[in-house]
């Protein structure tokens, strides 16, 4: 039983901890008030709700690492976290003990410093979430009072809230001929069809990057692939795991889209140079897309050399330059491209570069530069486009949802159905918007240097041409 005694002006309690151990609290202005807090204590033991208060005198650093032990995360998630705990909040707070965190001004003022050294808005309240969720288990466990991380609700400028929303300006996505255009130029970039046929089908099935680079044979179903494993790569490592979420899940293909794909995978090698007997990215050696040396595409090398020059009419630049200008020999439309020259100074002539290493281009070719075709295009924009060519053609939520790996929330995700019905309009739309988009290319030109690309454009227009004969008739 707890009891009370004098300490000079104050008062102290003293109660019996479950392991038969005295604990004492001093500071109390009254013996009541000191006999109502030791009852209380003594009230939590017995009920099985009691916290040790000494936990709470534990460094976050040594928390952190405890905490860390009971979480069960994804592979990428789990490395996202890692980084933030080393980089940000220990360094920030590891010797501080936890039930020192009493300030919610404090964390506020930590998340704005970390904006200010040059971090991102993301990164910084990405860091503060995650302080919140580790102290918000702290409290759970009566280390900590409250939890002085959580951003309350209605805080923060509203300017920054609307325009940044933590996760940055709106996404970047493309039109059907923009993609279209991106996948020519992927192309030509490669100098191989495989690219132009990859960036399509990234762009008419909405895949993940790793779920597009992880397809074998065995997936593709005459007009329909399964979905059941991506290509991952984490820390320089690549293997092959389920998709993200365990978003298993069929894709339906239009027709076009099913030639392309079964064209491809009687076109490509199948097995990686991954080393093993079975490969040791876990595949079973039946890619339909790999790097002409026969490996994986890695995701920085592919951005960098095809992707974003293909999107944005210029290499990447560094930080304190501009990346140079994709330079073109313009004998025919789109053009194909060759090493890029140096930017040309105003005032200053200018002569094609000579040299060991750099191809001659003739003073009378014609050349060109590409413009940009969707700046700031990245991968993961061809999952936004597709997912607004789905809301453009009215393509009911479900199937939305499904061909993208997500889930319909709420009771509508309980009650709602794909048919096989609207497989069928959804396949014949997507096919209706590649057609428009080949007569719509066609417009630029009637041929295009990817030899793949070409035999669709002479495919198109036979088939304009026979509709033409049939309505003149």
């Amino acid at each position: 039983m707890a009891y009370a005694e004098k300490r000079g002006n104050k008062w102290r309690v003293r109660y019996v901890r479950p392991d038969g151990s005295t604990a004492s609290q001093s500071g109390f202005d009254t013996k009541q008030a000191a006999l109502h807090w030791g009852e209380e204590q003594e009230a939590g033991i017995r009920r099985h709700r009691w916290n040790d208060p000494r936990d709470g005198a534990a460094l976050l650093a040594d928390w952190v690492e405890l905490w860390w032990a009971g979480q069960d995360l994804e592979a990428t998630t789990e490395a996202k976290y890692r980084y933030l705990i080393d980089h940000h909040i220990v360094p920030a707070f590891g010797n501080r003990p936890v039930s020192t965190f009493t300030s919610p001004e404090e964390v506020v003022a930590w998340e704005k410093r970390t904006r200010t050294n040059g971090f991102s808005h993301r990164t910084a309240a990405d860091a503060r979430s995650l302080l919140g969720t580790i102290l918000g288990d702290a409290k759970e466990r009566g280390m900590v009072a409250s939890n002085v991380a959580v951003k309350r609700r209605g805080r923060g400028r509203k300017r920054t809230r609307r325009t940044i929303a933590v996760r940055g300006p709106e996404k970047v996505w493309a039109t059907s001929l923009q993609a279209l255009l991106l996948a020519e130029r992927c192309a030509l970039l490669s100098g191989r069809d495989d690219d132009f046929v990859l960036i399509v089908l990234a762009a008419y099935t909405g895949m993940r990057w790793g779920e597009v680079h992880g397809l074998e044979r065995p997936a593709c179903r005459l007009d329909r692939i399964q979905i059941d494993w991506q290509l991952r790569e984490l820390a320089g490592r690549l293997e092959m795991v389920p998709p993200k979420d365990d978003s298993h899940r069929p894709v339906d293909l239009p027709p076009f889209l099913a030639a392309l794909v079964s064209d491809q995978s009687t076109r490509t090698r199948g097995r990686c140079a991954c080393q093993g007997r079975t490969p040791e990215c876990g595949g079973r050696g039946q890619f339909l897309f790999l790097s002409p040396d026969g490996g994986h595409h890695r995701r920085s090398n592919y951005a960098r050399r095809i992707f974003q020059p293909a999107a944005d009419g210029r290499y990447p630049g560094g930080t304190r330059q501009a990346g140079k200008r994709l330079l073109v020999e313009a004998t025919g439309w789109p053009g194909v491209p060759i090493p890029p020259w140096p930017d040309a100074v105003a005032g200053q002539p200018f002569l094609p570069p000579r040299g060991k290493g750099i191809r001659v281009v003739d003073e009378d070719a014609s050349t060109a530069v590409w413009l940009p075709l969707v700046e700031g295009l990245t991968p993961h924009g061809l999952r936004h486009s597709h997912k607004t060519w789905m809301l453009e053609d009215g393509i009911p939520e479900v199937l939305q949802a499904e061909r993208l790996g997500h889930t319909v929330p709420g009771i509508r995700g309980v009650y709602s159905h794909v048919s096989d019905g609207m497989r069928d309009e959804l396949k014949t739309k997507l096919q209706r918007r590649w057609e428009q988009s080949l007569a719509q290319r066609l417009r630029f030109g009637a041929a295009s240097p990817v030899p793949l690309l070409n035999r669709l454009l002479e495919a198109a227009q036979t088939k304009g041409t026979a509709r033409g004969h049939l309505a003149s008739a």
